[in-house]
C-alpha cells in the first residue's frame, strides 16, 4: 500500500491512519501541550479580570492584546496567519488589538513560505 513521505496512506486505508497516529502520539501531544501552555494562563487572566472587575476595562486591552500577539507568534505560523487576518477586523476587535496584530503583518522574523504552506498544512489536515 503507498504512504507518501510522512507515512500517511495516499488512499484511506483506516488502519494505516490508526498506525500513524499511534507512532506520532507523542508529538501530538506535545503540541497540544504548548497550545494549552499558552491559552490556559491568557484565558485565565481575562477571566480573573472579568471576575474582579464585572468586564474587561480599556485599560487591560493593551496588554492583554501584546500577550496574545506574543502567544501567536510563539504558536508558529498557522497562528501568526489566523492572527494577521484577525487583524483587519475592526468590526470584531478593539482598535489597540487590531494594532498590536497589525505587527504580525510585516513585523515578524521572516521564513520561508514553502516552510509555512507546510506547517499550516501539516496543523489544519
Amino acid at each position: 500500500k503507498a504512504i507518501d513521505g510522512e507515512g500517511l496512506p495516499l488512499v484511506y486505508d483506516k488502519d494505516l491512519i490508526e498506525q500513524y497516529w499511534k507512532r506520532e502520539r507523542g508529538a501530538l501531544n506535545q503540541r497540544w501541550s504548548y497550545f494549552v501552555g499558552k491559552a490556559v494562563p491568557f484565558l485565565t487572566r481575562l477571566v480573573t479580570l472579568f471576575i474582579s472587575e464585572g468586564e474587561i476595562n480599556e485599560r487591560h486591552i493593551p496588554s492583554l492584546s501584546r500577550q496574545a500577539r506574543l502567544d501567536l507568534q510563539d504558536l508558529g505560523p498557522t497562528f501568526i496567519k489566523a492572527g494577521q487576518m484577525m487583524s483587519v477586523r475592526p468590526d470584531v476587535l478593539p482598535e489597540a488589538t487590531l494594532d498590536e496584530l497589525s505587527k504580525l503583518q510585516d513585523g515578524v522574523v521572516p521564513f520561508d513560505t514553502e516552510i509555512a504552506v507546510k506547517q499550516i498544512e501539516d496543523e489544519s489536515g
